[in-house]
């Protein structure tokens, strides 16, 4: 982890103890109001523009800005955050805040703010919306590869976009919003910090780092693992992913440096949208079934995004647990390229199975609380990666519905944050947990 500090460095020395100017005006922005082309300066170096405001109904609203955090074009990333609100850029006093970490090929309301894209739910049927309406103040990131767009052919600044890219802009984002919730008179203590999917790598390996800073310069005071496993104890299961890292440093030695998995998915969904009784894909699934299959079944595995619902042919006739509108909708609304460099870096990681990794070398040093979310449906499958750490807080919230032998029918990967159900089930432990440790310092 050490030789990847260059950002942690910088933000944390910049905005880790300190405030600077921040970019929100004092007049509240319109959604319908084009991005502003000012920029204001949060740190030497570091720019917030485009700032948006939104109100979200019931109080809340919803605020972004994109933030430079590199000097190539695309080393840009979106900072959310949802809160609730006495009036415009005046947040009430809240209880304590977190920065979520999509996963990938994810936007950060794909997962935590669904109202944000899709009709098929309620105006405040969302994760992030819930938190904030019980004064938690929430955050969080689209990574930079989500802001390449569509009809980009050179990938070549891809090339070395690796994981450790994406944990150094992860965190610098975190400081930025640290300076942005003091300068709205939240105070100046850490962060829960959340991952979900690729998120929970990156959220902690933020965690590894900060135990080699100061105590009084972290942002970090907890960590919310959302379904999957970081590092891998089954012997197969890190073969597999050995034999992923190698067949994908392969493509980039042949000039290969993106996977477009996103816009498939987005061509996916669009078809099952538009044109759902036609046959592109199978001759026996219509579009829409087939866009339900993507969803509800991988093949070879139990776990799956949302849980399905099949006739007696196996063919899928809805989902479970999630709005089937809203999983196609879901679908279409996602960045569509990825860096395959940071997915060969994960899998590397994941095929070496310890702590020894260059993306974890202080994992073994983290101490933080951790509130470990899976589903029995999903990624997640056990506690290995925390088991590694020295913790002595550790708690497991397990979503099980069905039998062990229906786990390719349970609650799912996505489910966690779209299932009709999932506020009973997730949000209000996760929310409990949060309040439990709102008091929670990093250091004496």
């Amino acid at each position: 982890m050490n030789r990847g500090m260059k950002l942690i460095g910088l933000t944390v020395g910049a905005l880790g103890v300190g405030l600077w100017t921040v970019g929100c005006d004092n007049d509240p922005l319109s959604p319908d109001v084009a991005p502003t082309a000012e920029a204001s300066l949060v740190a030497p170096g570091i720019a917030l523009t485009n700032a948006q405001r939104t109100a979200l109904g019931g109080g809340v609203a919803h605020y972004t800005w994109e933030v430079a955090l590199g000097p190539e074009p695309f080393d840009v990333v979106r900072l959310h955050r949802v809160v609730r609100e006495q009036g415009p850029d005046d947040p009430v006093r809240t209880r304590g805040a977190i920065f979520m970490l999509p996963g990938s090929p994810n936007y950060w309301t794909q997962v935590f703010l669904q109202p944000a894209y899709s009709g098929a739910v309620s105006p405040d049927d969302a994760v992030a919306i819930y938190l904030a309406q019980n004064d938690i103040d929430v955050w969080g990131i689209d990574y930079a590869w989500a802001q390449v767009p569509a009809g980009t052919t050179d990938f070549t600044f891809m090339r070395e976009w690796g994981f450790q890219k994406d944990i150094d802009f992860a965190y610098g984002a975190l400081g930025v919003a640290r300076s942005l919730r003091v300068a709205s008179g939240q105070g100046n203590t850490p962060f829960h910090v959340l991952g979900f999917s690729y998120g929970v790598p990156i959220a902690y390996a933020i965690a590894g780092a900060e135990t080699q800073m100061p105590p009084g310069q972290r942002l970090a005071k907890g960590l919310v693992i959302a379904d999957f496993e970081f590092l891998l104890e089954d012997p197969d299961r890190r073969d597999a992913a050995c034999s992923y890292a190698a067949a994908t440093q392969t493509k980039m030695e042949a000039g290969k440096y993106h996977d477009a998995i996103g816009a498939t998915l987005k061509f996916i969904g669009t078809l099952a949208a538009q044109d759902p009784d036609g046959h592109f894909f199978d001759p026996v699934l219509t579009n829409y079934q087939f866009g339900l299959f993507v969803g509800a079944v991988n093949p070879g595995s139990a776990w799956h995004f949302v849980a399905g619902e099949f006739d007696g042919s196996g063919i899928p006739t809805g989902l479970r647990f999630t709005d089937p509108a809203l999983w196609v909708d879901l679908m279409q609304n996602g960045p569509l390229y990825i860096p395959l460099k940071a997915d060969a870096d994960l899998a590397s990681m994941r095929c070496m199975g310890d702590v020894n990794t260059p993306f974890d070398g202080h994992l073994g040093d983290i101490t933080l609380p951790i509130l470990d979310v899976d589903a029995a449906g999903g990624a997640g499958r056990g506690n290995y990666t925390a088991s590694r750490t020295a913790t002595t807080e550790y708690r497991q919230l397990h979503i099980q519905l069905l039998s062990d032998a229906e786990a390719a029918l349970d609650f799912g990967h996505a489910d966690l944050f779209t299932a009709s159900n999932a506020e009973s089930l997730v949000w209000t432990p996760l929310l409990a947990w949060l309040l439990e440790h709102q008091e929670n310092r990093v250091y004496p």
